[in-house]
């Protein structure tokens, strides 16, 4: 097959950037052949790709051979080059730059500028944006080429995808999306899942052209194989002895086992550090035993801000397991907010989600003491544990009603969730604990980020994902309840003598 006019200008014009390699002539890999081959005529490609197979290099590469065709063609070329924030743009701009300054060729029709490459004599350019800045409207480009679809801001990155894939209406645009694999039920999780789609039906879209590679969920991570399925560049630019390293490391180390399935086997695992696997929570759903009303029952409550979800957890356990169901409130006025923000998830939750939604803007003491009655009445629940940030007011009438014996604090500190949170954990790994399936609480899971410290504590860092994983805080909360307080086999609320502080 003869050679495309962007193989063709990569490889006559295009040097390496980096090492002692720079400024030697490109030699295109057969991934990246594959998809400029492929993706002709395509308006929108998608690639997922896991670390360091040289997806930023090939950015450039196809930057700069777009450019040289608006020149011969004098077609006004506007190449946008979109990042998650600055640094990943710099990044970007860098390699086109660079490719500009070692090739003197180049340099007689393209002019890097410190913030845009222009044609010489010609009209058009190359500029970056970011998914964490302003307004991007009014655009015209001919070539979009947008990076870390992953870790684009997850208020302002839809805005800027949107304002991209708008301005293509005016001229035969191509728009070029690269990702590695990111949290699951992101923005970006939400184009991965349409991805597969027309991967399995290419008609239901003709112009979107999907390319992944990846590692199955059930593929062993520690396997060569595996590695080279998912990593088109091993050899090249990722070398088996980094991924053999690696792989060593995380037989025994779990966080570690993670990162490799995530940013070298291109896994969607949920956080950038996760808790817990969303693939291993979900494979734990199951149905309510019929013995529950014989197991130890516990309700783990995290009270949020007025404005937020307010989670509620009812934790059993019979001595060898656990079994767990999920409850949550929030106002119409926040849930309309998340709506327009997850349209998609919201649906899901509304219907499956044991979900409350209370009128107004702020949940009251009383709309949340209503809520823990009921649960109070569903269910032998032998102690409340709470996290009392926010709970001032709530906790005070429950004590009133049932006693301080039976109202327990939990702060959210490596003292107290160290503990349950391993335990969670393991119980997870070994499916020792079953849940409902609430819709809520995976797409928490999914979000709630592990934080380990010098002496292997573990907590988890909920400002850094506000709203999100509060249905995980209310679980580790009760779990912290059985571990503090139950796992004695005795009754807690008759021993005086352990108080949570």
């Amino acid at each position: 097959m003869s050679l495309t006019w962007t193989e063709r200008m990569i490889e006559k014009y295009c040097v390496l950037t980096e090492d002692e390699h720079a400024g030697k002539p490109v030699k295109l890999l057969d991934w990246q052949r594959h998809l400029i081959r492929e993706g002709q005529g395509k308006r929108m490609i998608w690639l997922e790709i896991p670390r360091k197979n040289g997806k930023s290099a090939f950015i450039a590469m196809l930057a700069i051979a777009h450019l040289l065709e608006g020149y011969k063609n004098t077609s006004n070329p506007q190449v946008i080059l979109a990042a998650a924030t600055r640094e990943q743009a710099g990044i970007l701009f860098g390699y086109v730059r660079n490719m500009i300054l070692l090739n003197p060729q180049l340099q007689k029709v393209l002019e890097p500028f410190r913030k845009e490459i222009r044609l010489k004599g010609k009209p058009g350019y190359l500029k970056t944006i970011t998914s964490d800045g302003g307004s991007n409207h009014g655009l015209n480009p001919s070539l979009i080429l947008a990076d870390e679809i992953h870790s684009w801001n997850e208020v302002k990155g839809p805005e800027l995808w949107e304002a991209l894939r708008t301005s293509m209406a005016a001229r035969p645009s191509q728009f070029v999306a690269i990702t590695t694999a990111g949290s699951a039920y992101s923005f970006a999780h939400k184009w991965h899942e349409y991805a597969q789609r027309v991967k399995e039906q290419p008609e239901i879209d003709p112009s979107f052209l999907t390319i992944i590679y990846g590692a199955e969920d059930h593929e062993n991570p520690h396997d060569p194989e595996v590695w080279a399925k998912a990593n088109p560049s091993l050899g090249v630019t990722v070398s088996y002895k980094y991924l053999e390293e690696l792989s060593n490391t995380a037989k025994h180390d779990e966080p570690t086992l993670l990162s490799l399935r995530k940013l070298h086997l291109n896994q969607w695992a949920g956080s950038a550090q996760p808790f817990i696997e969303l693939s291993k929570w979900l494979n734990c759903t199951g149905k309510r035993p019929k013995t529950l009303s014989n197991w130890r029952c516990y309700l783990g409550i995290d009270l949020a801000a007025v404005n937020d979800f307010t989670a509620y957890t009812v934790l059993y356990f019979n001595g060898k397991e656990f079994y767990t169901e999920q409850y949550y409130q929030i106002t119409d006025y926040s849930m309309t907010k998340r709506r327009n923000k997850y349209p998609n998830l919201v649906q899901n939750w509304i219907k499956n989600g044991s979900l409350d939604v209370v009128k107004g803007e702020v949940t009251t003491t009383e709309q949340r003491l209503a809520m823990i009655e009921k649960i109070m009445t569903e269910h032998p629940v032998e102690g409340i544990f709470f996290d009392p940030w926010n709970a001032a007011e709530t906790i005070d009438k429950l004590r009133n009603k049932y006693g301080k014996a039976f109202c327990w604090e939990v702060r959210q500190s490596a003292l107290m969730v160290n503990e349950p949170m391993k335990l969670l954990f393991r119980s997870v790994q070994t499916k020792t604990i079953r849940h409902d399936g609430n819709p809520i609480t995976a797409w928490m899971i999914a979000n709630t980020s592990l934080h380990i410290d010098k002496n292997d504590n573990w907590t988890f860092q909920k400002d850094k994902a506000p709203d999100r994983i509060d249905g995980t805080a209310a679980l580790i909360t009760a779990m912290a309840g059985y571990v503090h307080n139950a796992n004695t086999g005795m009754s807690t609320y008759e021993e005086m003598d352990i108080i949570f502080v």
